[in-house]
């Protein structure tokens, strides 16, 4: 029920994103409001798949120069979850996240956290026990 959770927050993050001029864009569901929405949903579920399977393996082997940089580069990290999210949504043929230049890219990622934070904070049964 948790990951329901974390794709929604995520969808909505990601839209929220896809609102602002950042170069991030989510592609299909031309069939209307609910096509759409399960486009967003799906593209919020590859980043939390992504953020629970992935990022605990990029966080440490990350960690030393994420010491080194006094955790900065924790940034470039959900900017690699973004990019990873982004193509994995490539092998979707009806979805498809599209991400702009590196610094684009990194202030989405940087919006995206923040939203995401805030939203499970706030949701009861989102945050971790």
């Amino acid at each position: 029920m948790r990951f329901v959770l974390i794709s929604g927050i995520s969808a909505v993050a990601v839209w929220l994103v896809t609102l602002l001029p950042l170069g991030v864009e989510v592609e299909g569901g031309d069939g209307g409001t609910w096509a759409r929405i399960g486009v967003f949903l799906l593209v919020g579920a590859v980043m939390a798949a992504a953020n629970m399977l992935i990022k605990p393996l990029v966080d440490i082997l990350s960690l030393p120069i994420k010491i080194l940089t006094l955790g900065l580069f924790a940034l470039v990290t959900a900017w690699f979850m973004l990019w990873l999210t982004a193509w994995l949504t490539t092998l979707v043929p009806w979805a498809e996240l599209t991400i702009g230049d590196f610094w684009e890219t990194l202030l989405a990622a940087l919006i995206i956290s923040l939203i995401t934070a805030i939203l499970t904070a706030v949701i009861p049964g989102a945050a971790k026990r």
